[in-house]
């Protein structure tokens, strides 16, 4: 007798016990899914070998590609890129390719910053190396803040910073400025 009365005391509490249990799981789950849904949502936003297209302001289309690409879930507008490519008066015969390790599109704004072993072959033999390149799709000029060295088949070139205007035309090296040139 003691013993079914015991039961019926221990059954009702194991119940609320399992309700507990049930309810403190499904609790639990929502706020982990919480936690871990935007690192899920980025993951949706990747894209492998993105391609991405335009013209600048005086009408030369470029190409820019990469390995891959994620859309910036905060800023929409923002795509990191892994080893970009960027072909700027493609079908032209006078394209320039820029190659580098990571990048960063804003769509919104046409600006591309190129970051890690930056460089550049204008197709005239002209090569370029940096760290960091801002191209502003749109314009077609070039900023940097670090370190370039620049090599052509009679001219070298070395400074600290250093901007590309008018289409390329016109180089303008800044800080420390070394330079040999040899006749032609």
């Amino acid at each position: 007798m003691r013993r079914i009365v015991a039961l019926r005391r221990a059954l009702p509490a194991f119940a609320a016990v399992v309700v507990l249990a049930v309810v403190g799981q499904a609790g639990w789950r929502t706020y982990v899914t919480r936690q871990v849904a935007p690192a899920s949502g980025q993951a949706l936003l990747r894209m492998d070998n993105p391609r991405f297209t335009g013209t600048t302001k005086d009408g030369r289309a470029f190409l820019i590609t990469a390995d891959a690409a994620v859309r910036d879930a905060v800023k929409q507008d923002h795509v990191t890129l892994d080893k970009p490519v960027i072909v700027r008066g493609v079908g032209t015969p006078d394209s320039m390719r820029t190659t580098a390790d990571r990048g960063i599109y804003q769509e919104n704004d046409g600006v591309l910053v190129l970051t890690g072993d930056v460089k550049v072959d204008n197709g005239d033999g002209y090569r370029f190396a940096t760290q960091q390149a801002k191209i502003d799709t749109k314009t077609g000029a070039v900023v940097g803040d670090t370190a370039l060295a620049a090599q052509g088949p009679n001219a070298q070139i070395r400074s600290d910073r250093y901007a590309v205007e008018d289409k390329g035309d016109r180089m303008v090296f800044k800080g420390r400025v070394r330079s040999t040139i040899q006749p032609r």
